[in-house]
């Protein structure tokens, strides 16, 4: 038995058709990838960081070469890596890899760390041999001109979440399970526009934006700061240890999101069993599935 489920963000999907029809392809692309390795005996290890992986290479995400930009039009990117073995790792505002998700992998699996942040996780990523971020794509470029110029210098902010709640969604992230039974779970973000130098969101959190034990596994897409607030995927699970199923425990989760927030939150999930299911409070959250009878991708719409 194998299964995976993936997101390619919860939010509000801009940049017209032509992204979005990108954006499917990519996803559609990293689920048949992920299925591949799966369906041969892989691990769901593998399966969650090649799938994203892809994505981030993609540019359609806001991810790995699609990341947005800071205040400072520099790019930061977060990432964590999870399973049922007990490895766990993440990264932070780091800068050189061209896939965070890979060093975030690493980290958990070969040091005693669990998260590395900075210089220090970018010198790490340039050790280890890991491809080297080339700079924003063009599209980021441009949009990166136009907010700064609406919203430049720290007096015109009254929250980040104000911009946040703009322009986010389509982070990445995944969920696996592969036929050894071993739960799998990574996620990879360019963080929101505009945030101020250093800023961290949940993605690297573990119980925020990713979380994984021998029962259940869950990662989050959204607003981090939103998503940090209610430990979002550790409210799953202990919704999950409660109840023993995926979907109540997902919706749980996102119903203490919107009450700290509206439209902040997405979560896709998986129990050992292989039962998987997601929820968001947001416009838009694309998906990708295979739950072993179904493979589906899909831009979902609350309205």
């Amino acid at each position: 038995m194998y299964r995976i489920i993936i997101h390619g963000g919860a939010g509000i999907f801009r940049g017209g058709e032509e992204r979005i029809k990108g954006a499917l392809k990519a996803i559609g692309e990293a689920l048949d990838y992920a299925l591949d390795i799966l369906s041969n005996g892989g691990t769901s290890g593998d399966a969650v960081t090649e799938a994203l992986t892809i994505m981030e290479d993609s540019g359609f995400f806001n991810a790995g070469r699609g990341s947005v930009m800071n205040i400072e039009g520099d790019i930061e990117m977060d990432a964590g890596y999870g399973d049922s073995r007990g490895n766990i790792g993440a990264v932070a505002s780091v800068r050189y890899p061209k896939n965070p998700i890979k060093l975030a992998r690493y980290v958990a699996i070969h040091t005693d760390h669990l998260l590395l942040a900075g210089t220090g996780a970018d010198e790490l990523a340039s050790r280890i041999h890991l491809d080297r971020f080339e700079g924003p794509v063009e599209r980021n470029i441009k949009i990166y001109g136009e907010l700064i110029e609406e919203y430049r210098g720290l007096n015109r902010f009254k929250r980040n979440i104000d911009i946040a709640k703009r322009f986010y969604g389509d982070t990445i992230g995944a969920v696996a399970l592969d036929k050894d039974g071993i739960l799998s779970v990574g996620v990879s973000t360019g963080g929101i526009w505009l945030k101020l130098p250093g800023r961290v969101g949940d993605s690297p959190i573990f119980g925020a934006g990713f979380y994984v034990n021998k029962k259940f596994s869950a990662c989050a897409t959204g607003i981090g700061e939103v998503i940090m607030q209610t430990m979002l995927t550790y409210t799953a699970s202990m919704e999950y240890e409660k109840t023993g199923d995926v979907y109540k425990a997902v919706s749980y989760a996102v119903s203490k999101a919107s009450e700290v927030s509206e439209d902040s939150a997405g979560i896709i999930a998986m129990d050992s069993f292989g039962n998987l299911a997601y929820e968001f409070n947001t416009k838009h959250m694309l998906v990708a599935y295979f739950d072993g009878k179904n493979k589906r991708v899909k831009l979902e719409s609350n309205y």
